[in-house]
């Protein structure tokens, strides 16, 4: 895992840098092939509870050994707390699933848009490797994509 990458910036625009940007589950899981940007990085509870459910749900002894391990190494190399998940987390929540809920009602209750509400109810912008996931919600929350190791 490197640090000072850079990223393809998609969807809200915002008045200079935030101060903490979150990182998707799904970077967090590929920490090894991103290089991730230079400001202080964030972690949201969600992601935790992701990859939690990932250990608890390994097809076999040997999958959840390595995603153990995986998380473990997730917080050696980050070192930065778990940001937990609030009253202006689950309002910003609220008011990003009601717009997505219009066009995907589905995808309103799921896990990317919570992990969205989180970032906007911090002013974070938020790195993912899936940016689809996360196109309705684009002109709330600051969407990054990260730059890929070589």
């Amino acid at each position: 895992m490197g640090t000072g990458g850079r990223v393809a910036r998609r969807g809200a625009a915002t008045s200079g840098e935030p101060e903490v940007i979150l990182l998707d589950t799904n970077v967090l899981i590929n920490i090894d092939d991103v290089l991730l940007p230079h400001e202080s990085l964030g972690l949201s509870i969600i992601g935790l509870a992701e990859l939690q459910f990932g250990i608890e749900f390994a097809r076999d002894q040997r999958e959840r050994r390595r995603r153990i391990t995986q998380l473990a190494r997730i917080d050696a190399l980050l070192a930065t707390p778990w940001l937990p998940y609030d009253h202006a987390a689950a309002a910003s929540y609220g008011r990003l699933a009601a717009i997505v809920a219009k066009t995907r009602p589905a995808h309103a209750r799921s896990k990317d848009i919570m992990l969205a509400g989180h970032a906007h109810s911090l002013g974070a912008s938020l790195v993912t490797l899936n940016s689809k996931d996360f196109e309705l919600v684009a002109d709330e929350v600051e969407i990054l994509i990260p730059e890929l190791r070589a």
